[in-house]
């Protein structure tokens, strides 16, 4: 299924027809999201002593950082070579979503917002190097 939503964010990515590229971007984001939670499960997660977590719903979870560093330090890597990666990753999905509605030119509209996916799909590629077993 993640395989699946990746190859249609790329196909999406790719098609110079389309007027919105938030689609995509929301698409690579979850491929992004849902693998680093398939690695990090939340209660391997609450065992590390780095683990603060977040307050949602009365309980304290993970955050998508904790998620991503557990995931990288499991598979050997330090958890602070992702620092900052996540944060990265969300703003450039809320700049894509804010220039998808403030851009009327469907000419600067279509190129200006396919290059911040690609950009941004590049960083999910680099996240999932780090976090994907060999």
């Amino acid at each position: 299924m993640l395989a699946d939503s990746l190859e249609q964010a790329l196909k999406d990515m790719n098609d110079q027809t389309r007027l919105s590229y938030v689609g995509p971007a929301g698409e690579i984001r979850e491929v992004m999201r849902a693998t680093v939670q398939l690695f990090a499960p939340d209660e391997d997660v609450r065992k590390q002593p780095w683990f603060v977590g977040i307050e949602q719903g009365g309980k304290r979870n993970p955050t998508q950082a904790e998620r991503t560093r557990y995931a990288v330090q499991l598979r050997g890597g330090h958890r602070d070579q992702v620092k900052g990666v996540d944060d990265l990753t969300d703003q450039l999905v809320a700049q894509i979503g804010r220039q998808t509605y403030t851009i009327g030119s469907n000419a600067l509209h279509t190129g200006a917002v396919q290059a911040k996916v690609r950009r941004l799909t590049g960083w999910v590629f680099a996240l999932l190097d780090e976090v994907l077993p060999d």
